[in-house]
């Protein structure tokens, strides 16, 4: 391969894996959109985790805020009348949504005095409401078990559309007075929405405490502006280097549980087991899904966002953790595949099979990245790899075209000015050579009687030296004419039978012990043509038939007459031609790799006779295969008056039968 073509393709590696690398880093957002996309195909495709028992989904559902104030709280619920919390949270549910804040004390008590490790709620709290004492005392009451969203939209963090209002001033009040960090405000939410786009800029934290320690560990999650059309932003944006590994169908994997059920002392006895159920468990409270008016399109389709917490905390649980790499070594990841496109570019030379290998290369990928998911836990980039790959390649074919149309240009030039240098070569023997054939001439008429056998046979073999020399120069001196177009065909009728005889009559006193056999019809076989550049076509094929031929050999002419085309062949029992070496023995100068070890091969003769037969409007071709010999053959056209003479003699004897 030359080196150019390779330093050029190494040029082109690093220039693909590098601009992909940058796009990579600069994400601007269709990049973003279409790796999301890539990335919700292969995590769809991925394993799943089974749910985890310690988790339990406490729902706001359409049962529970359905509840009214005509309700007969104390005929429908009588049990809850024992009750003074069951009863007062009933009575806060039937008058109506949103619910006065007390209902998440009355929760918080009920759940994590019946023994809840967490209760985390996945509300919103946009503003200061009724209630918000109660619960901002029960929040103080329970804090190590209790979780609420920090919710704040700072200027930095938030994409601003025109059709969303949006305000940047801290909450002058928040539910819990102490936060760990001054811009922290937990429990308000600055959150706006029309009908195409959610801003939910989220700091939700789940804090795992331990006893002893105010926060072991702790999950944050956010979306930062989620079109309904899909995600602008998957990565959590405080998890570091971790991702969650998102598992379960919607509202499938987490059986919902209906939050009022849980103050009707039959549901809770019977559907909770007195509150066996949610024993040392992690409860998420939020709203049931088919009631949810603000769902967020997840990376496993519509989901409510308590139950894309669940299924993150879940694979917190499961420890699947799904690693992301860090830019790097995603460069190195994209440049590896840069290299894979240069590995099909030196080791396939077919466009179209590269291009067919390349194709499945980008077949196999998504699932390399697959495998790497389901058993690595690490998601592999994909649409910078598969850019630099196939970008690559496809620059190295424009290369590789660009090569082949410089290297021709150079061929072609080439070419010309070696059949300039030809011709003017062979013009300028040509008029010497005439003076040799003629002095050899008057030589051989001159003295013949003068001299003795071996004398006279030294004079003819210069005399058929002269001639074949200006017979060689008169042929290319003709190709080069047939390949201009410029040389002129003096058609008329001829018998094809009577011009085969003619050239076969000539190699009489050279076949030696070879048999030159001509079956020709006895009929005249009449066709339009060159009488000459007919016979000096026959007589370059039986010339080349016998430079092939054993010495106890056979050449057989044979003349073939139908309606619309005569048909000339000259066959051989010689060493024969691979069939891949067919069509080089017509080219100019083309010789087989036998052809070459003969002195007296030039590689124009067929040359000529394939110009020859093309410019009379004919056909040329060859039929051999090696140890079988060789049969030349090519055809000429009937002349349309002889064809259709032809054809009414046969209709007449026809008839007569």
């Amino acid at each position: 391969m030359p080196l150019r073509r390779v330093v050029v393709a190494s040029l082109l590696v690093g220039f693909c894996a590098g601009a992909a690398t940058l796009l990579d880093l600069s994400s601007p957002g269709y990049y973003l959109q279409t790796e999301s996309r890539l990335r919700d195909a292969i995590a769809r495709s991925g394993r799943t985790s089974p749910a985890n028992p310690n988790l339990v989904f406490l729902a706001i559902d359409s049962d529970s805020v359905s509840l009214d104030e005509s309700l007969d709280v104390e005929g429908l619920f009588s049990s809850s009348s024992s009750n003074s919390e069951s009863h007062r949270a009933l009575e806060i549910m039937s008058k109506g949504w949103p619910w006065n804040r007390e209902i998440y004390a009355l929760i918080l008590k009920r759940l994590v005095g019946s023994g809840a490790k967490v209760v985390a709620f996945d509300c919103l709290f946009p503003e200061p409401a009724p209630g918000d004492d109660a619960f901002r005392a029960a929040l103080e009451r329970f804090g190590p078990q209790a979780v609420i969203g920090s919710n704040f939209v700072s200027r930095e963090n938030v994409n601003r559309s025109p059709k969303i209002p949006s305000s940047y001033d801290r909450p002058t009040k928040t539910l819990t007075p102490k936060t760990a960090i001054p811009d922290e405000r937990i429990g308000f939410t600055n959150f706006f929405a029309d009908e195409n786009k959610i801003v939910r800029d989220a700091q939700y934290k789940v804090d795992f405490r331990a006893p002893g320690e105010p926060m072991a560990t702790y999950l944050s999650l956010s979306a930062r502006v989620a079109s309904k059309a899909g995600h602008s932003e998957l990565i959590p944006n405080d998890l570091a280097e971790h991702l969650m590994r998102f598992t379960g169908a919607p509202r499938k994997g987490f059986r919902p549980r209906s939050l009022f059920e849980i103050f009707v002392p039959e549901y809770w006895e019977h559907n909770f087991g007195s509150g066996e159920l949610i024993r040392d468990k992690i409860v998420i409270v939020g709203a049931e899904g088919k009631w949810q008016k603000d769902e967020l399109n997840t990376p496993f389709g519509t989901m409510p966002g308590a139950e894309v917490h669940l299924n993150a905390l879940n694979a917190l649980l499961h420890g699947e953790f799904l690693k992301d790499l860090a830019p790097f070594p995603r460069g190195v990841v994209t440049f590896l595949a840069a290299l894979v496109g240069f590995g099909l570019w030196a080791r396939i030379r077919l466009p179209w099979l590269r291009l067919v290998a390349l194709g499945a290369v980008d077949c196999g990928a998504p699932f390399c990245a697959l495998w790497f998911y389901n058993h690595q836990n690490l998601y592999l980039p994909c649409l910078a790899p598969l850019l630099a790959l196939n970008s690559n390649v496809l620059f190295c074919l424009v290369a590789d075209f660009t090569f082949v149309r410089v290297e021709r240009a150079k061929l072609r030039s080439t070419l010309q000015t070696r059949d300039d240098l030809t011709h003017m070569i062979v013009h300028d023997l040509r008029s010497p050579l005439t003076t040799v054939t003629g002095y050899v001439d008057a030589l051989e008429q001159m003295a013949s009687d003068k001299l003795n056998p071996d004398e006279a046979k030294c004079v003819a073999e210069a005399k058929r030296g002269a001639v074949d020399m200006r017979d060689m120069i008169t042929t290319l001196l003709d190709l080069s004419r047939l390949e201009a177009g410029g040389m002129p065909m003096r058609l008329q009728d001829h018998n094809l039978a009577e011009i085969a005889r003619e050239a076969a009559k000539r190699f009489t006193p050279v076949l030696g012990g070879r048999t030159l056999r001509c079956d020709v019809p006895h009929e005249p076989v009449s066709i339009s043509c060159d009488g000459d550049v007919v016979r000096r076509i026959l007589e370059n094929l039986i010339s080349n038939a016998l430079k092939f031929t054993k010495s106890t050999g056979t050449i057989r002419v044979r003349v073939q007459d139908n309606a619309t085309a005569a048909t000339i062949s000259v066959s051989d029992d010689g060493e024969g031609i691979p069939r891949d070496q067919h069509e080089r023995v017509f080219e100019k100068f083309g010789q087989t790799d036998s052809g070459g070890k003969h002195r007296h091969s030039t590689g124009i003769g067929l040359a000529f006779c394939r110009l020859a037969v093309e410019a009379h409007h004919g056909k040329i071709g060859l039929e051999s295969e090696p140890g079988k010999g060789s049969t030349f053959w090519f055809t000429l056209p009937v002349p349309e008056h002889v064809a259709v003479k032809k054809n009414d003699g046969r209709r007449a004897m026809t008839s007569s039968v």
